[in-house]
């Protein structure tokens, strides 16, 4: 990207502040947030923004470790739940109806909610997939290849894939070209 993602500008806020509060507006629960690189610095913005409605939760060895590291350091301070969301920081144009979808969709499952439910545009798996707190223990001790992708797979977690109009849930900064077509978009 050649710049910091989580503070670029997007909609008059930081690309961080936005992604947190598209979760808030859907989530029943407390949102935490794991950084690493500048961690200190996020997260005194986001404790000016939102307070305690999020917690922080650091990886300190972000140099040396993957995305699901990461994921795994969020999962141990989640307080209990039925069920969340995983957002990648750096898709900030998720639109919150998206997550309140999902959530209609695994509260009318009730206790057969599926182990994973994703937004998906036009035969695309977008982001954030609401996942099935049953499948916590699974991801704590995966250790195989691809990520949570490849843990899907090797569990033959039950999915299920909502399709919605949000092109957000496909949207994220990973070049400068990505982050000027967003800010135009929006």
């Amino acid at each position: 990207m050649g710049a910091f993602k989580p503070l670029l500008t997007f909609k008059g806020r930081t690309v961080i502040e936005n992604t947190v509060e598209t979760v808030l507006s859907a989530a029943t629960g407390p949102v935490v947030v794991v950084t690493g690189y500048r961690g200190e610095e996020i997260e005194k913005i986001l404790e000016r923004a939102f307070g305690e409605r999020i917690l922080s939760v650091r990886n300190r060895n972000y140099r040396d470790t993957d995305m699901l590291y990461s994921i795994k350091t969020g999962l141990r301070e989640l307080p209990d739940c039925a069920a969340f969301f995983l957002l990648p920081g750096d898709m900030p144009a998720v639109r919150p109806e998206t997550l309140r979808l999902l959530v209609k969709e695994a509260s009318t499952a009730r206790d057969k909610m599926p182990g994973v439910i994703f937004p998906e545009l036009r035969g695309r798996t977008g982001h954030p997939p609401l996942i099935s707190a049953k499948l916590i223990p699974a991801i704590l001790s995966y250790e195989g290849e691809g990520g949570l992708r490849g843990l899907w797979k090797s569990c033959g977690a039950d999915i299920l894939r909502i399709p919605v109009e949000d092109e957000g849930v496909v949207t994220d900064l990973d070049t400068p070209e990505d982050y000027e077509k967003l800010v135009e978009k929006s």
